[in-house]
């Protein structure tokens, strides 16, 4: 009689079953993974736009109750007229009491520089002021920024992130070389010691930036980029190379790179006319969103300008009176 003998097929997965099952979950993750980045960007964003018109519901209220907007930056210059500034309080602080953050605001003396220490000071002030500085201030960052740990130096210089700045327009008001002149004003809506009212914005409060995204450049050289609680400018660990924060400009194109200059400007007005200053990307507005950057607009909303953006358009957009004709559909 003739055995016959059966077999049993194993439970488990073949070779070739188990590399056609990976080769499927690879594709599936191929075509989720873009779609999960790109909510998470969505999110990111949305919340970015959240907290401009926050900061825009802030300087409207600052505006309500005091007339004007708020000061860009304070200037605390010795002596007089000289662009050796000691470091300015910048318009954040000033409106951190229309945030909920009065017990912040009232830690800071503004009769003193933001930052560094004053033979005038007593231990309390200091002590206060400095770890007043040292917070944190959620609304300030946008969330597709690189963290930086706020920081402190043990002698009063404390500084914690921003992502922001606000808008000074087209003329050189920061003078980064030495032996300037009085100040010059600003002719978009923040500068510094100076404050303008609503009425003055005579373009159109709908057609005039008033803060823009200014995140840290990628693989940024220097620890200090930007802060919250201060203006004016600082020197840089790249030689030659002088970085602003607090407020920012739109000479440069959108999301510029960081580039060393040939030589300092020599009219504060002509510096808009130097192609080369297009690529001068540390005195630009610049942003971690794919393909632009939030604006605020004066009117308090948010609009999302894109790097393709019409060099003229864009600076018209930062000038509060320059009688220039923007067509909104070129932005």
């Amino acid at each position: 009689m003739r055995m016959q003998r059966s077999y049993r097929r194993g439970l488990g997965f073949t070779l070739i079953e188990l590399l056609v099952v990976i080769a499927i979950i690879s594709v599936l993750i191929a075509l989720l993974l873009p779609a999960v980045q790109q909510a998470r960007e969505a999110a990111r964003r949305a919340q970015c736009i959240n907290n401009m018109k926050q900061m825009g519901l802030a300087i409207m209220n600052y505006e309500s109750a005091q007339g004007v907007l708020p000061i860009g930056a304070t200037e605390f210059n010795t002596p007089m007229g000289t662009c050796n500034a000691s470091r300015g309080h910048s318009f954040f602080s000033f409106i951190l009491p229309y945030m909920d953050q009065g017990n912040i605001y009232n830690s800071i003396n503004f009769n003193f520089e933001a930052g560094g220490v004053s033979p005038e000071w007593n231990v309390m002030a200091e002590n206060l002021q400095s770890t007043a500085f040292l917070n944190r201030i959620n609304t300030f960052i946008c969330p597709d920024d690189s963290f930086q740990i706020a920081r402190t130096s043990g002698t009063g210089n404390n500084y914690s992130q921003a992502s922001y700045a606000g808008v000074a327009g087209t003329v050189d008001i920061f003078r980064w070389w030495y032996g300037c002149p009085s100040p010059i004003a600003q002719d978009g809506i923040f500068g510094y010691d100076n404050s303008v009212p609503l009425a003055d914005i005579i373009d159109g409060t709908s057609n005039t930036f008033m803060v823009g995204e200014f995140s840290r450049f990628k693989n940024d050289p220097d620890t200090v980029f930007n802060e919250w609680n201060r203006a004016l400018w600082f020197g840089s660990a790249m030689p030659g190379v002088t970085r602003p924060e607090g407020l920012a400009t739109t000479v440069p194109k959108l999301n510029a790179n960081l580039m060393v200059p040939d030589a300092p400007p020599t009219d504060p007005w002509a510096w808009v006319n130097n192609p080369i200053n297009l690529n001068f990307g540390q005195f630009g507005f610049r942003s971690m969103h794919p393909g632009g950057g939030n604006f605020l607009m004066g009117d308090g909303s948010v609009r999302f300008i894109k790097n393709s953006i019409n060099i003229y358009t864009y600076r018209y957009l930062s000038t509060r009176k320059a009688g220039e004709v923007i067509d909104q559909s070129t932005y």
